[in-house]
């Protein structure tokens, strides 16, 4: 016994101390672990790495999942788990892929932010391979020779349904303007890809599901400046962002991992403007700025975002290649626009003038030309040619001026996009209450500064009617007054110069007189016609039309064609208009409906405006009249 008591330490000690060894070693390599997935989980929420998968919230708030659409984005195969994913991609890059198809190459900007982060919390190091090469994500690199990036903000433009709300692109500035001129910096946008659709109600319902494949493309700036403001007359505004230089280029890698139709378009959410600023958060402090956007995204709104989060470091303003044309109009003498005025009619001939300031705004005419008759390019750009042989020959060259035009900008003195109203209405003898509200956009009465004269488009502009309850307490009764699904108005001033018509159309719900009484009917109406600038009124004339349904109708339908006149005045603080109708119904119903309305709008303060109108209608067989006064405030 003695002697077992005596080795038992000799012999057992050894096992028992690697015994507690190996559960050290277990515990710390647990912990370990559970570190490791703890960081990983921690990782995967990281915002900055679900803005590089376009993570977004469902709808129930129960989970991810990823804007992208194309499968081959996901290594994991996974759209809707962000540490999957993560996992995924750490496998990728720690794989041994030593050409272009290792996901060093193909995701550059994840690779980046996993390098960062895996340092930061003392795990694995990633390195890229040095022996590997990625020429094609070199080559679209170099594509970018940019420090700093400028979104561009057109105008809306109402000839284009995917335009009418304005439209945004991204343009990539070199530091050193001399090298790389503004003018060649190339630019960066996402347009839906329509194909050969050309049916416009085919091309609306597409976009409005999603139908179409978004794609991003890269153009030089002069290709978008020659579209949107010599083509389609579109003032546009440039916001430089507060991005630094290596923050530009993390974003253009981004670009490339996105590159490839990877997402679907729809026109009121997922569309240029937010797709863009879903990229920009991949590197833009919160990284989420795209969860503001949940229903629809408007242009404007994502400037107005960008600014919110202190982005936006400076704005510029480019007036319109017609407006630049006018002020320099504006600049020439008398005799000097008698003989410009000569020279456009083909009065007298181009070797006939020898004055350089002629000869270079008649040339910058006939560009305007360009663009605006696509039938007469040729003979257009024939003029251009022969202007400028004949400014080389009289040894004038036409310098370029820089334009002292101005307008109110409107990521700051716009109202906002959504609108609400409340007021009174009589409407044949009757008195309601009135309470609506519209999605978007703008009308002839809203607060003017920032938006177009002569142009207005509402989308779900919806309104209701309340009427007391009787003597007997009776419960207020709610009714329909109008819903306008969409409605655009364009009145584009014609001149000597430029003739364009103005036009619109409307699809509402409102109601309308018929017969001995007014009725709710659906309605679909156009009008096309002639402005013209009458000193500081805007007159216009056009011929009218449109179709009604409704069981209050004597044959379910009906259509009526007619004529309109009225005249149009808006400034900063009011406007007001008037007109006056006529139009003879084809089926069914009173033969004919005239119509005297005016209107007019105050604003109050850059989102509050007070509005009222009065309208006389006549069929032949009643007469309606309706008084309205509204205060509207806009958010």
């Amino acid at each position: 016994m003695p002697r077992n008591t005596k080795l038992f330490p000799r012999l057992h000690a050894p096992l028992l101390l690697r015994y507690v060894l190996w559960m050290l070693l277990c515990c710390s390599c647990c912990t370990y672990a559970n570190t490791t997935i703890d960081q990983n989980k921690a990782l995967a929420a990281n915002p900055q790495w679900l803005a590089l998968l376009h993570m977004q919230n469902n709808m129930l708030g129960n989970g991810y999942h990823s804007e992208v659409d194309d499968p081959d984005f996901f290594l994991s195969r996974r759209d809707d788990d962000a540490e999957t994913e993560l996992l995924a991609t750490l496998k990728a890059l720690r794989q041994p892929t030593a050409d272009s198809s290792s996901a060093w190459c193909r995701f550059p900007a994840r690779a980046k932010f996993l390098s960062a982060h895996m340092t930061l919390k003392n795990q694995a190091a990633l390195q890229k391979p040095p022996e590997l090469e990625c020429p094609e994500l070199e080559y679209w690199r170099s594509r970018f020779p940019g420090d700093e990036i400028v979104l561009v903000y057109p105008d809306p433009y109402l000839k284009n349904v995917a335009s009418v709300f304005g439209h945004t692109f991204l343009r990539l500035d070199s530091a050193d303007k001399q090298t790389h001129p503004i003018l060649l910096s190339p630019t960066v946008s996402y347009y839906a890809d329509i194909g050969s659709t050309d049916n416009t109600l085919t091309y609306i319902g597409k976009g409005l599901t999603g139908h179409f494949p978004g794609m991003i493309e890269v153009a030089p700036y002069f290709h978008k400046l020659r579209k949107y403001s010599d083509g389609e007359d579109r003032d546009i505004h440039e916001y430089k962002l507060t991005l630094s230089p290596q923050q530009t280029r993390d974003f253009v890698d981004h670009v490339w991992e996105v590159n490839n139709n990877s997402f679907n378009y729809f026109f009121l959410d997922e569309n240029c403007s937010y797709r863009l600023i879903s990229m920009l958060d991949t590197v833009a402090f919160p990284y989420n700025i795209r969860k503001k956007f949940t229903s629809h995204t408007m242009p404007i709104d994502t400037v107005k975002a960008l600014r919110d989060n202190e982005l936006i470091a400076k704005s510029t303003y480019i007036p319109s290649a017609r407006k630049r044309f006018y002020e320099q109009l504006g600049l020439l003498s008398k005799k000097q626009q008698e003989q410009f005025i000569s020279l456009s009619k083909g009065e007298i001939y181009y070797d006939h003038v020898n004055d350089f300031q002629v000869l270079a705004l008649a040339e910058n005419y006939s560009g305007l030309q360009i663009q605006s008759d696509p039938e007469k390019r040729t003979l257009h750009n024939l003029q251009v040619s022969k202007l400028i042989r004949r400014q080389y020959e009289s040894g004038n060259i036409s310098q370029a001026t820089s334009s002292t035009l101005d307008a109110p900008d409107p990521m700051n003195s716009g109202h906002d996009m959504v609108r609400f109203q409340t007021g009174w209405l009589r409407d044949d003898g009757k008195d309601y209450a009135l309470v609506g509200a519209r999605l978007a956009y703008h009308d002839l009465h809203d607060p003017l500064p920032a938006y177009q004269r002569g142009v207005q488009l509402n989308a779900l502009d919806a309104v209701l009617r309340i009427e007391e309850g009787g003597n007997n307490n009776d419960n207020n009764h709610i009714s329909l007054e109008s819903i306008r699904w969409f409605a655009l108005q364009s009145y584009s001033i014609s001149d000597e110069f430029f003739q364009e018509p103005s036009w619109g159309f409307q699809v509402a719900r409102q109601h309308e007189l018929i017969n001995e009484k007014t009725s709710l009917v659906n309605i679909a109406d156009g009008y096309r016609g002639l402005s013209y600038a009458c000193g500081a009124l805007l007159c216009h004339g056009e011929v009218i039309g449109g179709i009604l349904t409704g069981s209050a109708l004597d044959l379910g339908w009906t259509a009526r064609v007619g004529v309109r006149a009225g005249l149009l005045y808006q400034q900063d603080d009011w406007s007001w208009s008037a007109n006056i109708s006529q139009q003879t119904y084809l089926a069914g119903e009173s033969n004919h409906l005239n119509n005297i309305s005016t209107e007019a709008g105050y604003r109050l303060a850059r989102n509050t405006s007070l509005y009222g109108s009065y309208t006389h209608e006549d069929n032949g067989s009643a007469n309606r009249d309706i008084i309205n006064f509204s205060l509207r405030q806009f958010f």
